[in-house]
């Protein structure tokens, strides 16, 4: 039986002082919704896009998208 294939997302974390972007494989056929739990990103967190564009959480990640995590920031 052959391995489990992968893809390679980027992954970029706001604001850039989180760390830096970087490439993650996951699964392929990994839905947004699926890394989102797989790296468990918080339910508060602001937006998740996909190559600078809201989807829905069941998208099919490709190889190559860049995923960008804006996590909810409050001020006063």
């Amino acid at each position: 039986m052959a391995g489990t294939e992968e893809i390679v997302v980027v992954l970029e974390i706001f604001p850039a002082w989180r760390g830096p972007t970087k490439d993650v494989p996951v699964p392929a056929g990994i839905t947004l919704g699926g890394l989102t739990d797989l790296l468990e990103i918080p339910g508060d967190t602001e937006a998740v896009m996909v190559n600078g564009a809201y989807v829905a959480p069941d998208y099919r990640l490709q190889n190559g998208d860049r995923v960008m995590v804006i996590p909810f920031m409050s001020g006063g």
